[in-house]
Order: C-alpha cells, then sequence, then structure tokens
C-alpha cells in the first residue's frame, strides 16, 4: 500500500472516490434493453507492432458494458482483433499517409460514429506519418506536419471546425499517441470546442500537454489536474500515485494506488472502460472516475493471485467485470 503521507492534498469540495459514489453513478440495464441501446461504442487506434493497444482497450470496453464494440484498424489488424476480441467489429481504415486517406478515414470512422454512443481515440495508434493524417483529419487540423510547440512560432495549420471529434457532439476519450499527437499542435484544445472529452494522460504525456517539467506535474498533481481541465474545458485524468479525475470545477481523487498498474496496457485498459461508460450514458467526470474507482479495485483483486509484480494488462478486464458485478450486488448472491 502507499504511505498516507503521499496522498494528494485535497482541496474545498474534492472528494475521494469510493464505492458510495460508484454504486451512485453506475449505469443500470433495464428490461428489454439491446446492444446499441446500452451503448455503441468505436474505437480508433492499432498499428503494426502496436496491436496489442487497441484489443486490451476493446476487451475492457466489452467487459464494463459497451453494447457493441466497433474497432478502426488499418486492414492488416483486422485478423488479429478479431482472433483476441471475437465479439467486437473490425472497422477497416484504408492505407496510406496522405491527406485524402485520412479524410477517407474519418469518412468511415464518422458512419460508424453517427450510430454509435462515444468514441475512444489514441490506443496503440503510433506516431508514424498515417497516424498524422488520421488525427488531422479527425481533430480538424489541415494536415500540417510536424511538432509546433506552445511556445514556437508559425501558424498551427488549422481548419477550424473541430473535425469529427469536434463536430459529432458524442463524448470521446483521447489517450497515448492521441495525447502526444496534440501535444505538439498549437492552442489544440481549441479544437474540443463543442466536444466532451476525457483526457487520460500521464505525467509523460501531461507534461507534454503543458509545456511543463514532469517535477512540476508531480509537485501538486490534484491542482495540476484541475487547473488543465479548467484551461482546456475538458475532463482530465491524471494518472499518478492515486489517480485525479478533474473537469476544472470538481475534483476526485482515487481512494487507492495500486502500484501492480505499473504495467504496460493499463492505460489501454482504462481509456476502454471510460469509454464503455461513455457510451451507457454517464456523464463524462462520472464516467472517468467511476472508471478509475473499478480499475483500481480490480488489480487489487487481481493481486491477490498475482503479487504486484505478476500483473499483466490482460488480468484486468474480467476482474473489472467482477468489480462491477460487486457494486451491482451480483457477487456472492446465492443465485448465480
Amino acid at each position: 500500500m502507499v504511505d498516507a503521507d503521499e496522498r494528494p492534498r485535497l482541496g474545498t469540495g474534492d472528494r475521494e472516490i469510493d464505492d458510495a459514489f460508484a454504486s451512485a453513478v453506475l449505469p443500470r440495464r433495464r428490461f428489454g434493453a439491446h446492444k446499441w441501446g446500452v451503448g455503441g461504442l468505436v474505437i480508433v487506434g492499432g498499428s503494426p507492432g502496436f496491436a496489442g493497444a487497441v484489443v486490451l482497450c476493446a476487451m475492457a470496453a466489452g467487459r464494463a458494458g459497451a453494447g457493441i464494440v466497433n474497432v478502426a484498424v488499418p486492414h492488416g489488424l483486422a485478423s488479429v482483433v478479431a482472433g483476441a476480441v471475437p465479439e467486437a467489429a473490425a472497422v477497416l481504415l484504408p492505407q496510406g499517409d496522405s491527406a485524402a486517406a485520412g479524410r477517407r478515414a474519418t469518412e468511415i470512422i464518422g458512419e460508424k460514429l453517427e450510430k454509435s454512443a462515444a468514441m475512444v481515440v489514441g490506443p496503440g495508434l503510433g506516431q508514424d506519418e498515417s497516424a498524422d493524417a488520421l488525427l488531422s483529419a479527425l481533430f480538424g487540423f489541415g494536415g500540417a506536419r510536424g511538432a509546433i510547440g506552445f511556445g514556437g512560432g508559425g501558424t498551427s495549420g488549422t481548419t477550424g471546425g473541430g473535425g469529427l471529434v469536434g463536430s459529432s457532439g458524442k463524448p470521446v476519450v483521447v489517450d497515448a499517441d492521441g495525447l502526444n499527437w496534440l501535444a505538439k499542435r498549437e492552442a489544440w484544445w481549441e479544437h474540443l470546442t463543442g466536444s466532451r472529452a476525457v483526457l487520460t494522460p500521464h505525467v509523460g504525456e501531461m507534461s507534454r500537454l503543458l509545456g511543463v517539467s514532469t517535477d512540476e506535474v508531480i509537485a501538486d498533481p490534484v491542482a495540476t489536474a484541475r487547473e488543465a481541465a479548467a484551461r482546456w474545458h475538458q475532463v482530465v485524468v491524471l494518472k499518478y500515485g492515486y489517480t485525479v479525475v478533474s473537469d476544472g470545477e470538481r475534483t476526485m481523487v482515487a481512494g487507492d494506488a495500486p502500484p501492480s498498474l505499473a504495467t504496460a496496457g493499463s492505460g489501454d485498459v482504462l481509456a476502454g472502460v471510460v469509454g464503455a461508460f461513455l457510451a451507457q450514458g454517464v456523464a463524462p467526470l462520472d464516467a472517468a472516475a467511476l472508471a478509475v474507482h473499478v480499475g483500481m479495485r480490480a488489480a487489487r483483486r487481481v493481486e491477490r493471485r498475482t503479487g504486484t509484480i505478476g500483473l499483466v494488462a490482460g488480468d484486468l478486464p474480467l476482474a473489472i467485470a467482477a468489480e462491477l458485478a460487486a457494486l451491482e450486488g451480483v457477487e456472492g448472491r446465492s443465485d448465480v
């Protein structure tokens, strides 16, 4: 367990994420529910060498209740997704690093998003020119390549309107390579105007998004997350120790900090769970906080078998489902 002295400082109105909160915001299914009605989710990610990230994201989303999961990946990864997550539907994106290829891929994603309720962008997407073309179209940038730091000169290369992400009106989780890409664009948050985004950076990603050192981020994680959320007008999930969730006005902190989650793929799992709750109609701040809570509890559940060292991200989706069952009051019932 983490020492009590390492708990973040909570301000007036801040609260710890606990079982009472989680139970209150947990999505519930009604009689006659169907897969689209309980939440269609589109996940955009995956690239050669990083297929596991989008697979973990999709697995977690399904276990967290997304009624149907569409995984938008390059053609070559379709068989990987189908083999690992047979419940998910693969959405095949065209290959290529041109602006035209990015626009066509965005059109295909948009067709699926029209029927879906939420989207996740970033897990395993990579940082090559193909990813750049796709993200430029998704976020409404004009395809400008290369890094444009907050302090740099030049223009942002924007087209306005926020692309599919900004114009769809659907909530979106931006994670991993999606965050790294945004960090290279000037005033990137302006392209999220009108969107309901949840950004899920770890310390390194947050330092790049803010243009500050990692030491400055961890000096006061609660204040960092709160101020970033207020500046960007979105929900921020800062993954460091006791994970912080804030929309700039309300701030919540995880009640535990399992060190076992320091393992590749755990962030992809979290992104999928947040996306699943968004797809089921949970408000962005509540969806993020609920996902953090069940993720922490799931890690502790797995640790009882593996210890803190042996946990891998693939252990988490089923454990998350078990934690959700406990919140529903299903776990431990004599009739199941």
